[in-house]
């Protein structure tokens, strides 16, 4: 995730409040294309690839916006997680993280532009840069999830 490419704070309210709901929104796209289709062959591979890239990077969102909450240095604690197999799995997974990670935001308001981490293989972070990469890196995935379902004739 590179975050350096995005500004260390939201210009206004309005910025802020229009990223949280793209935050808030990203894996309810990802639902909604992953409903009612029968993952098969190479699309479940490469889906399921791209969604658990969307799991790891919740897990490091996680782990810094409990750094920058808590003032304290990334990296006290190490945790070895098994990424889920399944597609469908890895989307229940990513859901729950990014819910935990909105809510972490959400709900101290404006608290969050003074978030700031300095994280060894980034530099300086804010919530604001981790967030609009988080959404980006939505937009990525949901897009590379159509073209594997559609090369797969599934939409």
């Amino acid at each position: 995730m590179i975050v350096s490419l995005y500004p260390v704070a939201p210009p206004s309210e309005v910025e802020w409040e229009e990223l949280l709901v793209r935050y808030e929104l990203g894996p309810r796209a990802l639902r909604a294309a992953l409903d009612d289709v029968e993952l098969e062959g190479d699309a479940r591979e490469r889906v399921g690839d791209l969604v658990r890239v969307l799991v790891f990077n919740e897990l490091q969102v996680s782990a810094l916006f409990a750094a920058m909450r808590d003032g304290r240095p990334l990296g006290g604690e190490r945790r070895i997680e098994m990424m889920p197999g399944e597609p469908r799995a890895a989307y229940e997974r990513f859901a729950e993280l990014r819910g935990r990670n909105f809510n972490a935001v959400q709900r101290r308001g404006l608290e969050v532009w003074g978030w700031r981490a300095e994280v060894p293989w980034m530099g300086a972070v804010t919530a604001y840069q981790l967030i609009l990469a988080s959404t980006a890196l939505d937009a990525e995935t949901l897009a590379g999830v159509r073209e594997a379902l559609r090369g797969a004739g599934a939409c």
